[in-house]
């Protein structure tokens, strides 16, 4: 049995902006007294460059760089496993790249989004494999936003062990629907623990970002959730929920391993 907490930060992004949208950041994380557990705070996706691509080209790429350093210093100084995403220079083009930092300040690894969305798509490459960081007492996967729809992703990190899946998310109106059940959808089918991070505000497109970050437990129980004002989320979780659920309907045993083709059958 291992205890740790969720501390979300819910922010809004000033578009292009990274030192402002550093220090919202910092000024939020001091108003949440340090858990006596391990930590992981988690930031909203593209936390401090948001989504104009123009942005992308005048600022330079955040990952390695500024909000790599950022993500590392914060880690530090809070004693926390701390998760942000950035732009990672890729040629021409970029990935959306998670950092993952130690309470120690150092890059534990990172994750390249594997779906960017739609239109996405002109501007970052996706990434190639799912991301599982095992972590001392928390087998922790990671997605970004948009691969939250996308069930074989999650349920291949809950195969390889994951007990917390960590989405940091930039989901806008008028979806917010779609984001509570998917949230509430991959803990119950893969029995852990999501804590999803959403940006709130309005974007530089006119896209408004609803919030809604929360931390749902291996039954699909909502522990915590916020409205769509900045804010923060903070929970305290335990392993040994995981091992309940996963023992008691017992899904990774009964599945089959491998499923054959459908039987199409035309009348």
């Amino acid at each position: 049995m291992v205890q740790f907490a969720i501390t979300g930060l819910q922010l809004p992004c000033t578009e292009g902006q990274r030192g402002a949208n550093f220090d919202t950041a910092r000024r939020a994380l001091k108003c949440v007294p340090k858990p006596s557990v391990t930590e992981f705070v988690v930031l909203p996706e593209l936390f401090a460059i948001g989504f104009r691509h123009e942005d992308f080209h005048r600022a330079g790429p955040g990952v390695p760089g500024p909000a790599t350093e950022f993500i590392t210093r914060l880690a530090e100084d809070r004693g926390a496993y701390v998760v942000g995403t950035d732009i990672e220079q890729a040629g021409n083009r970029f990935y959306n790249t998670l950092v993952m930092a130690s309470p120690t300040g150092d890059v534990v690894g990172h994750y390249r989004k594997v779906h960017p969305f739609q239109e996405e798509r002109d501007v970052f490459l996706p990434g190639t494999h799912p991301v599982l960081f095992d972590l001392p007492g928390v087998r922790t996967g990671v997605l970004i936003c948009y691969d939250i729809r996308f069930p074989e992703v999650a349920r291949a990190l809950a195969l390889a062990g994951a007990e917390l899946l960590i989405v940091p998310a930039a989901f806008p109106d008028p979806r917010a629907h779609h984001w509570d059940t998917l949230v509430t959808a991959r803990a119950i089918e893969n029995q852990l623990y999501v804590a999803a991070v959403n940006r709130v505000g309005l974007g530089f497109d006119g896209k408004t970002y609803f919030g809604h970050s929360q931390v749902v437990d291996p039954w699909g129980q909502r522990l915590n959730r916020l409205t769509s004002e900045p804010g923060m989320v903070t929970v305290l979780c335990d392993t040994s929920v995981v091992e309940a659920a996963r023992s008691a309907i017992t899904c990774f045993e009964d599945r089959l391993p491998h499923y054959p083709d459908p039987i199409i059958v035309r009348p």
